[in-house]
C-alpha cells in the first residue's frame, strides 16, 4: 500500500460546472494548483477515486478546485467530507522545525522530569493554532497546544515530544 498525506477536504460543491469548494489541509491555498494526480478517499476511507485537478483558484480561506473527470455540483456533493490525497513522495519538502500533522501521531510527551504524559492520538488544526490532542496512561484525553513554548523539542525518531506543560493542563 502506498503512504498518502491528506491535503483537503471536500466541503460543497460551488457553481454549476462541477467546481468542489476545498478546505486545505496545507498551509498554502495555492498548492492544490501545483497538483494533478490526485486521490479522493471516503471519509470511512473504503473507497477511493483517482482523479486529476484541471484547475484551482482561492477563495476567500478555501480553493476552489475543478477536477477534470467531475463536471456537476450533484457529482461533488456525493464527494462530500471525501480527503484529496497525494502520495507521500509528492509532499513538499519541510523546512527545519516543521512538521506533517500526521507525523505527530503516536508521538509521546515527555516533560522535564522523563515522566511519559501522554500519547499523541490526534494533530488538527484549532482556531489559535494547532492543537494535539493525548491520551494518559489512563486513557483521559486532553488538549495541548503545539507551541514552541510548550512542545520544546520533537524527535521524529525516537516518537518523542518534550514538553513544559502549563499546570494543570493535563487535568481532566
Amino acid at each position: 500500500m502506498t503512504s498518502r498525506i491528506a491535503v483537503g477536504v471536500i466541503r460543497r460543491a460551488h457553481g454549476v460546472r462541477g467546481e468542489a469548494n476545498v478546505e486545505p489541509w496545507t498551509d498554502d491555498v495555492n498548492r492544490f494548483a501545483q497538483l494533478s494526480a490526485v486521490t479522493l478517499v471516503s471519509p470511512d476511507e473504503e473507497r477511493t477515486r483517482e482523479v486529476t485537478i484541471e484547475s484551482s483558484r482561492p477563495h476567500r480561506d478555501r480553493a476552489l478546485v475543478k477536477f477534470a473527470e467531475i463536471n456537476s455540483p450533484e457529482e461533488i456533493q456525493q464527494l462530500r467530507q471525501w480527503t484529496i490525497e497525494i502520495p507521500e513522495k509528492a509532499a513538499r519538502k519541510l523546512k527545519p522545525d516543521e512538521y506533517f500533522l500526521h507525523d505527530l501521531m503516536g508521538m509521546h510527551l515527555i516533560d522535564g522530569s522523563g515522566a511519559d504524559r501522554g500519547e499523541v492520538i490526534e494533530a488538527y488544526e484549532g482556531g489559535g493554532g494547532v492543537l494535539l490532542s493525548v491520551r494518559r496512561g489512563d486513557g483521559k484525553k486532553y488538549e495541548v497546544p503545539f507551541a514552541e513554548t510548550i512542545c520544546t523539542k520533537i524527535d521524529l525518531r525516537r516518537k518523542r515530544i518534550e514538553v513544559d506543560l502549563p499546570e494543570g493542563i493535563d487535568e481532566v
